[in-house]
């Protein structure tokens, strides 16, 4: 309603100065000098949407882009966003109807169906190298008959084909010429339609994003988001306190929540929303070896460690799917603590003193309580579990490519199948895409295709309860934990929701006066 009313008030406005009366006052006036200072957590890496990688970063890249469609800030449904509507008759074949008189920031020109088109085409491109591209994989036909409409032809049909073209990695909308004059500086110069727009960066300290006057719902209510790098959670702590941010991105520390609770700051939050999953690299010995893997996987007690460090933030979860998805299933194996177990399968695969590997991890963040926890219960059943320290960079690029003994991953995603076909599709082995543990089971691949295709959204839930008990049981990934993120703010900050892919709409955002 917000953004309906905006967009009426500018088009009156427009008439009004078309027949030649004064105006006082503009919706940006209304809002002119309101700024809001959010923490940022870690080293900006760019936002290009064909290449972007984790969370803050996206969040910066949510709100400069747009995608055919978006997810409400809420409930997490799909809504329009830079189409209209859409139909299709088989899931196969889908018509874009666009919206019109939508405008590039910076002076980039309208935006049409060529710009769909490009932007599909540029993830699809093997020069880009993006680990998104088998998102688009089953395009086959693209067309524009007019501007304002594009008609997408699949391979196969796919039921949740409208989370592929939401506002999220390969589903944001770029423009060619912003792409061509940003040369090798793309992921510093981001060009989209969305909210705000880039106004600077200094990679080490701090991001500026600014309102985009021309946003096809009119003007953002707060006109400068300023983003400060604070990588230390206590400090971020102070800051809020002492008013030098007014909203902190992932509060990540139990007693720093418990501070700011008790100080009277808004706790905005979405829970459960994505699971960590340990990746396990199968050309590593003996991570090649399903026993050695459950072996891992019950001889750490997850659920004692979410306790024990992190009540708020986190909770035991057994899959790799959240509970809130349709086709979640419970119907899975599991591994729940038994150290004796875990000694019995080493010793079964030929390790009964155990052995080592390495674990990838970020110099910023260290070691954490968690990784440390996991280290004294591995070490018990003798397993050693040491640390490979590297900065974000490379740590994103070696993750990326596969290079690792293990490794974490988080992906959040509203779209189970963006979910299972990253992680368990053999066309997404790293370095091609997000399945580090290099996973191909045919049956599996098989039961995501099939699923994915049919129309029957109840003989598609049986396939897909069938593949998770079949990756429970060969377990190339071992869930460790679901996710709660915390943005506290101030009480003045108002309309700060956060999705099931942990972003926030500083659209919605405002400051009370």
């Amino acid at each position: 309603m917000i953004g309906k009313t905006r967009q009426l008030l500018a088009a009156g406005l427009t008439v009004l100065a078309s027949l030649g009366l004064a105006l006082t006052s503009t919706p940006a006036a209304l809002a002119q000098g309101k700024t809001l200072t959010v923490r940022f957590y870690d080293d900006p890496a760019g936002f290009d949407p064909s290449n972007i990688f984790r969370i803050e970063n996206e969040n910066i890249a949510f709100n400069i882009f747009s995608g055919l469609t978006t997810y409400d800030g809420v409930t997490g449904e799909i809504i329009p966003d830079l189409a209209t509507s859409w139909e299709t008759t088989d899931n196969k074949t889908w018509t874009f109807h666009l919206r019109e008189g939508v405008e590039f920031q910076s002076g980039y020109g309208p935006f049409t169906a060529d710009d769909v088109i490009y932007s599909y085409n540029r993830i699809l491109d093997p020069a880009t190298a993006s680990p998104y591209s088998s998102e688009l994989a089953g395009i086959v036909r693209m067309e524009a008959p007019d501007p304002h409409t594009v008609i997408i032809e699949l391979s196969a049909p796919n039921g949740n084909f409208l989370h592929t073209v939401a506002n999220y990695h390969q589903g944001q909308i770029v423009s060619k010429k912003a792409i061509e004059d940003a040369g090798d500086q793309v992921r510093w110069k981001p060009i989209g339609t969305g909210p705000y727009y880039l106004d600077s960066i200094d990679v080490s300290a701090q991001i500026v994003l600014k309102r985009h006057e021309g946003y096809y719902k009119g003007p953002a209510p707060i006109e400068t988001v300023v983003f400060n790098i604070i990588k230390d959670e206590s400090t971020s702590t102070i800051a809020l306190r002492n008013g030098e941010v007014d909203l902190v991105m992932r509060a990540n520390k139990e007693e720093s929540l418990d501070t700011l609770k008790a100080e009277g700051f808004t706790m905005n939050t979405v829970q459960n929303y994505a699971v960590a999953l340990m990746v396990l690299n199968p050309e590593v010995k003996p991570l090649d070896d399903p026993r050695v893997r459950k072996a891992i996987a019950y001889a750490v007690d997850f659920e004692a460690i979410t306790q024990a460090i992190s009540p708020s933030l986190t909770q035991p979860h057994h899959s790799m799917l959240m509970p809130w998805m349709s086709v979640y299933t419970d119907d899975i194996a599991t591994y729940t603590y038994d150290p004796e177990k875990a000694k019995a399968l080493l010793a079964e695969a030929g390790y009964p003193d155990g052995f080592s590997f390495k674990n990838l991890g970020t110099s910023a963040q260290g070691v954490t309580e968690v990784q440390q926890f996991q280290i004294d219960y591995l070490s018990q059943v003798g397993i050693n579990m040491e640390m490979e320290l590297v900065d974000t960079p490379t740590f994103n690029q070696r993750r990326n490519a596969g290079q690792f003994d293990t490794a974490t991953r988080l992906l959040p995603a509203v779209n189970p199948d963006m979910i299972l076909f990253s992680f368990l599709h053999p066309s997404n082995i790293a370095p091609n895409g997000l399945n580090g543990a290099r996973y191909d089971n045919p049956e599996v691949t098989a039961l995501m295709e099939a699923a994915r295709a049919e129309p029957d959204a109840d003989a598609a839930k049986e396939m897909y309860a069938k593949l998770q008990k079949i990756e429970s049981e060969d377990l190339p990934y071992i869930p460790t934990y679901a996710s709660n993120v915390y943005w506290p703010g101030k009480p003045e900050v108002t309309g700060v929701h956060i999705n099931y892919l942990a972003q926030v709409n500083f659209y919605d955002v405002d400051i009370a006066q």
